[in-house]
């Protein structure tokens, strides 16, 4: 007769027990930020392409460059945009930066925009869509996360957007 088997029970019983304790003192140890700031935008690059289909259909690329108000962080972003008379979709990527350049965080962006004529009769755009966390360096290598982001015309060629999101470092 054979007697109780306890090391076939105790020794995998103790490596599942381990298997979870790390695992769930890994997700302890990750930390979540949440992030926002107003950014100021401007543009510094475009190219439009009439696309020909529609009456005032265009593709057009950007390239922006901005500063957070309160962070004082620098953005570029390259863009392309959608458009049929000002209304369309738009997909990029950020380059987020400390103020002194050195690159931080780089994110992809996607959202809608609404073309409109000012009081004065300026072309003006107002937008909304989401971001997500591309790469991480230095300090925030490995997180991940995303967030929403709003943003209007000041003037021609001057945005400015509001933008929030939760980060989690690893």
């Amino acid at each position: 007769m054979e007697r109780f088997p306890l090391k076939r029970i105790v020794i995998p019983l103790i490596i599942v027990v381990l298997i979870f304790a790390f695992g769930v003192m890994n997700t302890m140890a990750a930390e979540k930020i949440k992030v926002g700031d107003t950014r100021y935008w401007v543009g510094t690059k475009m190219e439009v392409i009439k696309v020909g289909d529609t009456e005032g259909h265009v593709v057009q690329v950007t390239e922006s460059k901005g500063v957070d108000v309160r962070s004082k962080n620098l953005a570029v972003a390259s863009n392309t945009w959608d458009l049929v008379k000002g209304t369309g979709t738009m997909f990029g990527y950020t380059t987020m930066m400390e103020p002194d350049g050195k690159p931080t965080r780089f994110l992809k962006q996607e959202g809608k925009a609404i073309g409109f004529l000012s009081p004065e009769g300026k072309h003006m755009i107002s937008g909304e869509g989401t971001w997500t966390m591309v790469k991480g360096v230095g300090e925030w290598q490995g997180a991940t996360g995303g967030g929403t982001w709003k943003m209007k015309t000041v003037s021609p060629g001057i945005f400015v957007m509001d933008w929030e999101g939760e980060l989690v470092k690893p």
